[in-house]
């Protein structure tokens, strides 16, 4: 081999090994990571939060007030209201009926959760089409609720022996 060629070849050697990697393709983003919650859990933790025991107070204190005030038409509003509420926790339970007002409260958490924990969205697990990598933050989302001990014990107990499937 002649000497130039070899001096080139030596010379060449110190930047190959300090050569990088050629960069992605930019079209090869990273997957975006997607937080999944369990129905059942949510809407349990959710009908037995202090937040719905609060808003059922508010109700019944109304109720008392408008009978004690023979406001026969409110009354029955309210009535009616809490028989409506109790089959709309029972069909989001059984997976019937959509759960918005339950997200509509979990709203402010859910945009916390997924900007502290870098998530493309939170959904209902399974992710539909998700083809990435998922996070469950049902546990997240059932302390936000402040569930306590005997609500958790409930949601693993639905989940072990399930009901009309």
């Amino acid at each position: 081999m002649k000497p130039i060629a070899l001096a080139l070849i030596l010379a060449a050697l110190p930047f190959a090994a300090n050569a990088q990697a050629p960069p992605a393709p930019a079209d090869s983003q990273p997957t975006p990571v997607i937080g999944t919650f369990d129905r059942a859990s949510i809407v349990l933790a959710y009908y037995r939060s202090p937040l719905w025991n609060a808003i059922l107070a508010d109700r019944r204190y109304e109720l008392k007030t408008v009978k004690a005030a023979n406001d026969t038409a409110r009354a029955k509003e309210l009535e009616k209201y809490g028989a409506e509420s109790q089959e709309l926790a029972m069909q989001q339970l059984a997976g019937k009926t959509p759960i918005d007002n339950i997200l509509a409260v979990l709203q402010p958490e859910i945009t916390e959760l997924s900007g502290k924990m870098k998530l493309a969205s939170i959904v209902e697990s399974p992710a539909p089409g998700s083809r990435g990598a998922t996070v469950d933050v049902t546990s997240l989302l059932m302390d936000w609720l402040k569930a306590t001990s005997e609500t958790r014990k409930m949601a693993i107990e639905m989940h072990q022996h399930p009901t009309g499937k």
